[in-house]
């Protein structure tokens, strides 16, 4: 699984808005492929992406939840700043998840 994150990490990342993150940057995609490996290992992760057997097996799906992953991850450079504002082992952010993947879904 993390093998096929940090592969779309490297496909996707240069391609995303980032006011602070330079996708150039060894050290900021570094940064992005930490944060990412830290949502994608909380105890509520782990339970959702056992609940989703599609995760892995469809490509569109799990691309729109990788790239979920980069937008959280680059929403605030401030490491401190990323853990206070994402509070990415909470319902509330699956939720979040939950709608952005069934908006990709419904769009197929």
């Amino acid at each position: 699984m993390e093998k096929k994150a940090k592969k779309i990490i490297d496909r996707f990342y240069k391609f995303f808005e980032m006011n602070v993150f330079d996708p150039k940057n060894l050290e900021h995609k570094e940064i992005v492929q930490k944060r990412v490996n830290k949502m994608m290992h909380t105890q509520l992760m782990t339970q959702w992406l056992k609940e989703n057997s599609w995760f892995n097996k469809d490509e569109l799906l799990t691309d729109e939840v990788i790239k979920f992953l980069i937008d959280c991850a680059v929403a605030f450079f401030d490491e401190e700043k990323f853990e206070k504002e994402i509070n990415y082992n909470s319902n509330d952010w699956l939720k979040a998840l939950d709608l952005r993947v069934s908006y990709v879904s419904k769009k197929n």
